[in-house]
C-alpha cells in the first residue's frame, strides 16, 4: 500500500511539473513510470541490452490493479538504449521513480563506472536507487521471475533489500553511496547479490550474499552467512540472529540468539613499523529459541553461553577478514579509509602500497555479548514433559 501511495504521489508530482505552463504542455497520459531496470551486455552485437519494468494498471471490476510490463531495447551505450525505447512505446518513460538497478556479472566484471555515470549525470534518475548484482547469467532474468507477494518485481526487490535491517544477510547500497566508495581511497565496494531460487514450487528472486569489487570491477562473491560477519565489521548490523551450538561435542542442539543492538568500533594503530586494526564489537542479544534441556537462567550456564557465543562470533569475524585478504585482496572493510582519516601523514606514505599491506594486515577482534533475560521459561520444551489427557 505504501508503494502504491508513492506511485500516486509521483504521478501527481509529474503532473505538476508537466502541466505548469502552456508553452511546454505535455499530457500526463503520455508518460509511464519505470519501477526498476536491468543492464546486460549483448555480446553478439557488442551493445547494451536494457530491460525496464514499467508500471501499468489493469482494470479489475471498478478498481485499477497495479501490474507491470517489461520493455527491452539495445544501444551502443545505456543512454542510447534508453532513447531507443521511444521506438517501442508511444509513452515516454519517466525514470525518476526507479528504485532498483540490476547489473549482470558481465557488465560488473567490465566495470560499472560508465553505467553509474549515467545515473550520476541524469537529473531524472534517483541517486538513492538500490544497486544489485545478478548471480544469474543475465540481469533481466531477475525481472522475469514471479514474485512471492507483489506483482511488481522491482518493488518486491526493493522491499527485500529494505528488510535487511532485520536479517543482516546482505549489504544495502544506494547509488550515491556506491559512487562515493568508488571515488574514495582505502575502501572497495560490496553490493547485494541476488539470484533465482525455488520457493513453494515456483521460481522467484532471492538474496544470495554479497558481490565483491576491486575498483569498479566484480571479482567474486561471498554467501549470506559470511556476509553477516562482514556487516559486523563495518558496523551495519542492526538486528539478526546468532546460532550457537550447545557445545563442540553436541552440534545438533542449537541456541538461537536474537540481536537487539550492536556497535562496532574499529581503530587503526601503528607500532613496531606496521598498522594493526583493533575491532571492538559490543552486542546485546536475547535467547529466542533453545534445542536443549540446559537451564540458562542459572548464572553459570548463562556465563558459559556468553563465553561460547563471544568466541564463535570472534572466530567468524576473523575468518571472513582472512578469507577476503587471502582470496580476494580487496579492502571491502574500509580499513585503509580509516587509516587515511585517522593518520593522514602515515597514509600519504603507505597508501600507494595499501593493496600489498592489506593482505598482511594484522587484525585484533574483541567481542562483548550481553544476554538479556529471555521470557519466563528457562528450559526448552521437551517431549517427555508433554502429557496427553486420556
Amino acid at each position: 500500500m505504501k508503494h502504491v501511495r508513492r506511485m500516486l504521489f509521483s504521478l501527481i508530482l509529474i503532473s505538476n511539473m508537466l502541466l505548469c505552463g502552456c508553452w511546454n504542455y505535455h499530457d500526463i497520459e503520455k508518460y509511464s513510470l519505470v519501477l526498476g531496470f536491468a543492464i546486460d551486455r549483448n555480446e553478439q552485437e557488442n551493445s547494451y541490452l536494457l530491460t525496464a519494468e514499467v508500471l501499468d494498471f489493469e482494470m479489475s471490476g471498478k478498481e485499477a490493479k497495479p501490474t507491470s510490463k517489461l520493455i527491452e531495447s539495445k544501444g551502443n551505450s545505456v543512454f542510447d538504449a534508453i532513447r531507443n525505447m521511444l521506438k517501442l512505446t508511444e509513452k515516454r518513460l519517466y525514470w525518476g521513480h526507479a528504485d532498483t538497478v540490476i547489473f549482470s556479472q558481465d557488465i560488473a566484471k567490465e566495470g560499472i563506472i560508465p553505467v553509474l555515470d549515467l545515473i550520476f549525470r541524469d537529473a531524472e534518475m534517483r541517486e538513492e536507487m538500490h544497486v544489485v548484482i545478478s548471480k544469474e547469467k543475465t540481469a533481466k532474468e531477475l525481472l522475469e521471475q514471479q514474485t512471492m507477494i507483489s506483482t511488481l518485481r522491482s518493488t518486491e526487490i526493493d522491499r527485500i533489500l529494505n528488510s535487511q535491517g532485520s536479517l543482516a544477510k546482505a549489504p544495502v547500497v544506494e547509488a550515491y553511496e556506491l559512487i562515493n566508495e568508488l571515488e574514495g581511497e582505502g575502501i572497495s565496494a560490496a553490493l547485494p547479490a541476488m539470484g533465482i531460487a525455488t520457493n513453494a514450487g515456483k521460481k522467484t528472486v532471492e538474496l544470495m550474499g554479497t558481490a565483491l569489487f576491486k575498483s569498479d570491477k566484480l571479482i567474486g562473491f561471498i554467501d549470506s552467512e559470511e556476509t553477516k560477519y562482514f556487516l559486523f565489521v563495518i558496523n551495519k548490523v542492526n538486528r539478526g540472529l546468532l546460532i550457537q551450538n550447545e557445545s563442540p561435542e553436541n552440534q545438533m542442539n542449537k541456541i538461537t540468539l536474537e540481536i537487539f543492538k550492536t556497535k562496532t568500533k574499529t581503530k587503526p594503530e601503528y607500532y613496531d613499523g606496521k598498522v594493526v586494526m583493533d575491532i571492538d564489537i559490543k552486542t546485546e542479544v536475547a535467547i529466542a529459541e533453545m534445542e536443549t534441556s540446559m537451564d540458562y537462567i542459572k548464572d553459570v550456564n548463562r556465563s558459559k553461553l556468553k563465553k561460547d557465543a563471544e568466541a564463535s562470533l570472534k572466530s567468524s569475524v576473523k575468518n571472513i577478514i582472512k578469507k577476503i585478504q587471502d582470496n580476494y585482496d580487496t579492502d571491502i572493510f574500509g580499513f585503509g579509509m580509516l587509516v587515511s582519516a585517522n593518520m593522514p601523514s602515515l597514509w600519504d606514505s603507505i597508501g600507494p602500497d595499501w593493496d600489498h599491506l592489506f593482505k598482511k594486515l594484522d587484525v585484533n577482534v574483541n567481542v562483548d555479548i550481553s544476554i538479556r533475560n529471555s521470557a519466563l521459561v528457562s528450559k526448552s520444551i521437551r517431549k517427555e514433559s508433554i502429557r496427553k489427557e486420556n
